[in-house]
């Protein structure tokens, strides 16, 4: 199932043939919250939370409701205003020098702040830094926390994933003195996401899908998360490890650098995981035009297209 906000934050259900059908009148509590983000995030924890029970209200509506064309209704972000918004660092095989499966500790997470959080249609807005070398749209799979997780063993990772969705984490490099995260990864509007969640029952294997991103219609990224460092079941017990994980937590995966291209004033940028829709934004900026590609480290750019070798691409994604 693929669910979304729409409008005012409406709660709705994506069906085959890019229809939205509203499900809110399903979820009890939604009549008494405000039409706003934090009421937005209100219900769809609600629904992660209880999913089992709402899911075939939601099923009976779907099916009785021939619902709107999804190009007909404004798209909120799935996840309004999410308990924690997490990225991982470096967790691709991006670089001519494979890197060695490490201890799970070495791995490394960064926040993305509440007024971070866009989706589709929205619009990125990029800060006037002269010094910067680019702003890079990351392309990335994230997946969202479906059940309270603390200290879990291995083997319980997936068990507590609701979800997956499109994640574009928005960056800033090049920009000297900083030494924390927040100016480059964490600025208004740096986290779109969406335009669904789809429910991971329709994922089978999320170490297995396709994530192909686009800048004004022409592809710049196309790679597969079987690149993955660290894979999500042991993204999720090490995380519990850290902070107690809630229903709502959205996770980022990283991405594979290579080919990763600059955006400037005026680009539409588009991102699309097998499975998870397409997510859609466009950019503003008034400073100079960046047209430097990033890649891991600094140093050389690369502007090709990463395409998997043919060995590495599964048969029903070739």
């Amino acid at each position: 199932m693929k669910l979304l906000f729409f409008n005012d934050f409406r709660l709705g259900v994506l069906k085959a043939g890019g229809r939205v059908v509203d499900v809110t009148a399903a979820v009890p509590i939604a009549a008494s919250l405000p039409r706003t983000r934090l009421g937005g995030q209100l219900i769809i924890e609600t629904v992660i939370e209880d999913f089992d029970r709402f899911r075939p209200e939601f099923e009976r509506v779907v099916a009785r409701e021939e619902g709107v064309p999804y190009a007909d209704v404004t798209v909120r972000p799935p996840l309004p205003r999410p308990p924690n918004t997490l990225c991982a660092w470096g967790n691709f095989q991006d670089t001519n020098n494979p890197k060695p499966k490490r201890p799970i500790y070495y791995m490394d997470f960064f926040h993305k702040s509440a007024t971070s959080v866009v989706s589709s249609g929205d619009t990125v807005e990029l800060p006037n830094w002269e010094e910067a070398t680019s702003f890079n749209p990351e392309p990335e799979l994230a997946y969202v926390i479906g059940k309270r997780a603390r200290k879990l063993s291995a083997g319980q990772g997936l068990d507590h994933v609701f979800g997956f969705m499109n994640f574009a984490d928005i960056s800033c490099h090049g920009v000297p003195n900083r030494f924390t995260n927040f100016m480059h990864k964490s600025l208004e509007s740096f986290a779109p996401m969406g335009p669904v969640i789809t429910t991971k029952d329709e994922i089978p294997d999320p170490q297995n899908v396709r994530v192909r991103l686009y800048v004004n219609g022409e592809l710049k990224q196309d790679y597969n998360t079987n690149a993955m460092v660290q894979p999500i079941e042991e993204q999720v017990v090490w995380l519990s490890q850290l902070i107690t994980l809630q229903p709502g937590d959205v996770v980022s995966c990283g991405t594979h650098h290579v080919g990763l291209p600059p955006i400037n004033d005026g680009d539409v940028v588009e991102l699309e995981g097998e499975g998870l829709g397409r997510l859609r934004f466009n950019i503003k900026s008034d400073g100079p035009r960046k047209t430097q590609y990033w890649a891991p480290g600094g140093g050389v750019r690369r502007s090709e297209i990463w395409t998997p070798a043919p060995q590495d691409i599964p048969a029903h994604l070739a």
